[in-house]
């Protein structure tokens, strides 16, 4: 490593840990609303979480909501809750599965943008008791979450294109379930519909985190959202609210600048469609999360999905921790209630490549390297891992760090990588060392704990 690329190194360390505050809860609107450290750490050493979009609209297997008054008629999409009986749905198999891929904390959309609730909400009719077959889904993935040491929360859509009180009326306009008012739409009573299932979600269902989406419309508002946060937080101060919750993502522009200052949230999301290419990398001190769908064209089920491979699964899981952040992600299960074989048998390959290296990836940070040209890093205490990505290097050259590294070796085996130092950089030959599947691992011992400036530490 010459001394230009030593320099840009600096430099770009020294950009991350300027550029990224911290995130402070309630933001400008509620200063006395502080976010929960022990719970955000609790969520960053789960680190690998499951997203789930189901509901009756798998039934058109087309795009959940999007495909509402566009590719499937509003009436059609409205009446799929009389067919929707996930005769083969079971809670505790679920759990099961989560337990052999790795996952410590899931979220199914409780809610999302067609308004539909898999819950028994009493603010609503369009919701799971008048399914055709009526089982409270949230219920069943609360209890079996809780018997398998799983955090469990829910998605929620702050718009509801079904609801006639919200607007902009879009992809098919109201359902017939809930009735309108000569006033309607009313966004205040919208936001008090919203309010009240919401309260549901964390009175009644236990829930850790609330993942909300849909913030982008005028008429959600910095001041709206900001309220919701204060009477989210008096409910229960511990629970996890996702930026989405205000329009801090709206007001940066992309996925990866926030203001957390400004805006509320607890933790960071940022959201990638697989197939457009956009990107969620960039380290961040505060928490935040990677939402990746395992289905490279859509969210929620359909019977012919192009799927990322469990190389591109393992490759992008360690680039996200490695950047400091969660991953979670995104299945559609069947209209039955169970899961595609071809995408349990990718789930597979992933769990069992996480548990081989779980003490790399649970429990961590990332660092104590920001991400460098061949891979990323984690660390916890004394211990730190190289993830090496970059199928041609045959050696790595990264700065000299205080405390001293102890050993490098092959990870679970004891097999040295040489290394030495040389004009305050470490160059370790990685030339015979072997891919543990897409990624070459190396585990690194310090004479002292680490620590990553800034970051919120186990």
């Amino acid at each position: 490593m010459n001394l230009l690329k030593v320099l840009l190194t600096v430099l770009c360390c020294l950009y991350i840990h300027v550029t990224n505050a911290q995130l402070s809860g309630g933001g400008e609107l509620n200063p006395d609303l502080k976010a929960p450290v022990k719970a955000q750490k609790e969520f960053m050493d789960r680190k690998i979480g499951l997203s789930v979009h189901w509901g009756p609209s798998c039934l058109g297997e087309k795009e959940i909501s999007w495909s509402r008054g566009d590719k499937i008629s509003r009436e059609e999409y409205d009446n799929f809750y009389r067919e929707f009986d996930p005769v083969n749905f079971d809670a505790n198999e679920w759990g099961k599965l989560f337990k052999r891929w790795g996952i410590r904390y899931m979220a199914p959309t409780g809610k999302h943008h067609d308004g539909f609730t898999l819950w028994y909400s009493k603010y609503t009719d369009y919701d799971m008791e008048n399914a055709k077959g009526p089982i409270d889904l949230m219920a069943a993935w609360s209890k079996a979450c809780e018997n398998n040491d799983i955090w469990f929360g829910s998605y929620y859509s702050n718009l509801d294109w079904y609801h006639p009180d919200w607007m902009p009326q879009m992809y098919g306009g109201p359902g017939d379930l809930i009735p309108a008012h000569d006033d309607s739409p009313n966004l205040d009573r919208y936001f008090k519909f919203m309010e009240n299932q919401v309260l549901e979600l964390i009175n009644n269902y236990n829930v850790k985190f609330v993942q909300f989406d849909g913030e982008w419309d005028s008429t959600y508002t910095h001041q709206v959202g900001s309220r919701l946060y204060r009477t989210f937080k008096e409910a229960n101060p511990d629970v996890l609210l996702s930026t989405r919750i205000d329009k801090g993502r709206i007001a940066a522009g992309n996925e990866i600048d926030f203001d957390g200052e400004k805006f509320a949230g607890d933790y960071q999301e940022r959201e990638r469609i697989t197939h457009k290419g956009n990107n969620v990398f960039g380290f961040a001190k505060h928490p935040w999360q990677a939402w990746v769908t395992l289905d490279k064209g859509q969210w929620s089920y359909r019977p012919n999905p192009v799927l990322l491979s469990a190389n591109d699964l393992i490759i992008d899981m360690v680039n996200t921790i490695g950047n400091n952040g969660n991953y979670m992600i995104n299945l559609g299960p069947k209209p039955d209630g169970t899961f595609d074989p071809e995408q349990v048998e990718l789930m597979n390959k992933l769990g069992e490549w996480i548990h081989k290296h779980s003490k790399a990836i649970y429990y961590t940070r990332g660092g104590p390297y920001y991400p460098f040209n061949e891979g990323v890093s984690t660390f916890n205490k004394k211990k730190a891992w190289l993830f090496i990505t970059d199928s041609g290097a045959t050696d790595i050259q990264l700065p000299e760090l205080t405390p001293t590294i102890v050993s490098a070796k092959v990870f679970s085996t004891n097999i040295d990588v040489p290394f030495l130092l040389k004009n305050n950089e470490i160059i370790f030959d990685i030339s015979k060392v072997d891919y543990q599947g897409p990624v070459k691992v190396i585990e690194l011992k310090f004479s002292k704990s680490l620590t990553m400036p800034g970051t919120i530490e186990k």
